[in-house]
C-alpha cells in the first residue's frame, strides 16, 4: 500500500516531537534530581539543645586541614603501642588513620576478654545503662545562676542531659551518691594532691566517683580494674605493673598518677576537657573518629549526632551532675554526709617475701588492715623483689626494729607474738600449731614462764600457696626459690631445704635429677623433718 506524502510528513513530525519530549523530560528529571540532592539535606535533629550556660566554648576542628606535623597528632605518633610504625626522626610509614584503627582494634579486643567476678555493689555506669531515666529535665532559673557562681576549674555546663542526672541523684540515686561521697574522704587528700601536681582540674576526682565509686578493688565486666578502671594494656602503657603477685591498677596512689598522666595526654590531644573525659571512657581512637566524621571537636555535637557509644554519651553529663551536687552540698542537702577519715601510712621498702600476717604482728595491726593499705598485693606476702610496702602511720620505726628478729629466709611464714595476761607457752604453741620446744629454742628461752608484754618469735612452718593456673593451664607454685650452684645435686638441695627429691621434682616439673648451673628451683623451706618423712616412702624415719 502506498502511503500519501502528507501522511509521511505527519508521521515524521510526530516522531520528532516524541523524541524531543523524551529528551526534555530526561533533562528536567536530571536537573530536578540534582536540585533535590543539593537542597534537601537536613542535618540530624539535635537531641539536646546547645547548653545555655557554657563557660568554655568548644573549638571547631577539621582534621582534613591539619598539617602532618600538627601537635595534636604527636601523641599518636609517639605511642608506645607502635614503636615499629613510627620513628621520631623520620616520616611515619603508616597513616594516622591506620594507627587509629589499630588502637581501636586493641580497645575492642580488651573488651572481649572473659568477664571476672564483680563486687556485690554494681558500678555506677553499669547501673545507669540499665535504667530508663525519665526524670524531669527542666532547668530552674536558680540552678542556672548556681552554675555561674560555682567555683570550678572544670568548665561547667547545665543542659537537659546534665539536669536529668541531677534529678536522678536527688531522687532514686541519692543513696548511691551519698555512699560514694562518704568513701571519697579516704582518698580525697591523696587524689587532690596528685591532680594539683599534674596540672589536672580538681573536679576530675568525680571521674573516680563515676568509674568506681571510690572502691580501690572495683572490677567491671570488661575487666577494667581499680579506682580509675584501667584495662590491662592501658595500665601497662602508663607504667602499672601486672603479674601473678602484684596488680598496680589496684594501687590507689599509683593508679591516680597514671590516670593524671593519661588525662593530661588526652587534653593535649583534643584541647578540651569534655573530649578528654569522653576519650578516657571510650578511648582516644573513638573520639578521634567522631571528630573526623563530623568535622567538629564538640562533645555535645557528638551526642546530638549519635556518633558516640551510649555509655560515653552519658559519661560526661554524669560527671558534671555529680560535680555540681558535690560542690554545693548545702544547696542539695548533702552537707550531713560524714566522709571516711583520710588514709595515712608509712612506707617501708622490702626486698624479700614477707607474710602479711607477720607485717600485721610487727605493726600492731590486723592482716585485713595491711591488705587494705596494699590492695595491689594479690597474694598473702610481698614480692621477692623490691616493693614499697605501706604500713599504718607511725609504725615504720617499730617495723624496722622487729623485722630484724626474723631470718630473711623465714619471713614468709614465721610470726611474732606479744604475750597477753597469763598466756603460757603451751597455749601460744597450740594457737600457731607448733611445738612449745620449737618456740623455746628459737627464742632461746631458759624457762617456759612468760611475762605479759613479752614478744616472742613463732617458727610457723612454711605452707606454700595453692597451685595457681597459668594462661597455658599448667600448675605453677609461687614460693621461695633456690639458684643451682656448681656441685649441687637434687638430693643435696632437698636435704639442705628439708624436703624430698620427689617434692622438688613435682614443684619444678622435673623428669629426672639432672640440673644446670644457674637453674632456679622452687623449694619449700621450713617444713619439719617428721612431715617430710610422712610424705616420702624413700626417706626412713629418724631414730635420734
Amino acid at each position: 500500500m502506498r502511503i500519501p506524502q502528507s501522511g509521511y510528513k505527519a508521521a515524521v513530525v510526530v516522531v520528532i516531537l516524541v523524541v524531543a519530549g523524551s529528551v526534555l523530560v530526561s533533562c528536567t528529571g536530571y536537573r530536578s534530581r540534582q536540585w533535590v540532592a543539593l537542597t534537601t539535606y537536613v542535618p540530624p535533629p539535635t537531641r539536646f539543645p546547645q547548653p545555655p550556660v557554657v563557660l568554655e566554648p568548644p573549638p571547631i576542628l577539621s582534621l582534613n586541614t591539619l598539617p602532618a606535623e600538627d601537635p595534636s597528632l604527636a601523641l599518636i605518633y609517639q605511642s608506645p603501642q607502635a614503636p615499629e610504625l613510627f620513628s621520631p626522626r623520620r616520616e611515619p610509614r603508616r597513616s594516622p588513620n591506620s594507627l587509629l584503627e589499630d588502637l581501636h582494634a586493641r580497645e575492642l579486643e580488651s573488651w572481649k576478654q572473659p568477664a571476672v567476678p564483680q563486687q556485690a555493689e554494681p558500678l555506677l555506669l553499669e547501673e545507669l545503662l540499665q535504667l530508663n531515666l525519665d526524670e524531669d529535665s527542666k532547668i530552674p532559673v536558680d540552678l542556672r545562676k548556681l552554675v555561674l557562681t560555682t567555683d570550678s576549674d572544670l568548665p561547667l555546663t547545665l543542659n537537659e542531659a546534665v539536669m536529668r542526672y541531677v534529678n536522678y541523684f536527688l531522687q532514686r540515686g541519692r543513696n548511691t551518691l551519698r555512699e560514694s561521697l562518704r568513701r571519697a574522704g579516704a582518698y580525697r587528700p591523696m587524689i587532690s594532691r596528685i591532680l594539683a601536681e599534674q596540672g589536672i582540674p580538681q573536679e576530675m576526682i568525680y571521674l573516680v566517683q563515676a568509674e568506681s565509686g571510690f572502691r580501690a578493688t572495683a572490677r567491671s565486666p570488661k575487666r577494667a580494674t581499680g579506682m580509675w578502671q584501667f584495662v590491662a594494656w592501658r595500665g601497662k602503657e602508663y607504667g602499672l605493673n601486672q603479674n601473678r603477685v602484684v596488680d598496680e591498677r589496684l594501687d590507689p596512689e599509683k593508679a591516680t598518677y597514671a590516670a593524671a598522666r593519661h588525662l593530661s595526654d588526652l587534653y593535649a590531644q583534643f584541647g578540651n576537657w569534655y573530649l578528654a573525659m569522653a576519650a578516657y571512657n571510650c578511648g582516644p581512637g573513638c573520639v578521634q573518629r567522631a571528630v573526623e566524621r563530623t568535622g567538629y571537636a564538640d562533645f555535645w555535637e557528638f551526642v546530638a549526632r549519635g556518633v558516640l557509644p551510649r555509655e560515653t554519651a552519658n559519661y560526661v553529663p554524669v560527671i558534671l551532675a555529680m560535680t555540681l551536687l558535690a560542690k554545693n552540698p548545702d544547696v542539695f542537702d548533702l552537707d550531713d554526709v560524714t566522709p571516711e577519715p583520710a588514709i595515712h601510712y608509712d612506707t617501708v621498702t622490702t626486698k624479700s617475701r614477707i607474710g602479711l600476717p607477720l607485717v600485721a604482728d610487727l605493726t600492731g595491726a590486723t592482716p585485713a588492715r595491711i591488705k587494705q593499705l596494699n590492695p595491689a598485693l594479690l597474694g598473702p606476702a610481698t614480692p621477692d623483689s623490691s616493693y614499697a610496702l605501706r604500713i599504718p602511720k607511725g609504725t615504720g620505726e617499730r617495723f624496722e626494729q622487729e623485722i630484724g628478729a626474723i631470718p630473711e629466709s623465714r619471713r614468709a611464714s614465721w610470726r611474732r607474738h606479744e604475750v597477753r595476761g597469763q598466756e603460757t607457752l603451751t597455749q601460744i604453741a597450740l594457737r600457731y600449731k607448733v611445738k612449745p620446744e620449737e618456740i623455746a629454742a628459737v627464742n632461746q628461752l631458759e624457762s617456759r614462764e612468760l611475762v605479759s608484754g613479752q614478744r616472742v618469735t613463732i617458727p610457723v612452718p612454711y605452707r606454700p600457696d595453692p597451685v595457681r593456673r597459668s594462661p597455658a593451664g599448667l600448675g605453677e607454685r609461687v614460693g621461695p626459690q633456690y639458684t643451682v650452684k656448681q656441685g649441687d645435686t637434687l638430693g643435696a638441695i632437698a636435704k639442705r631445704q628439708g624436703v624430698t627429691v620427689t617434692q622438688l621434682q613435682a614443684w619444678n616439673r622435673l623428669r629426672g635429677t639432672r640440673l644446670a648451673i644457674g637453674q632456679v628451683l622452687t623449694v619449700q623451706p621450713g617444713q619439719p623433718p617428721r612431715q617430710v618423712a610422712s610424705q616420702s616412702r624413700r626417706t626412713p624415719p629418724r631414730t635420734n
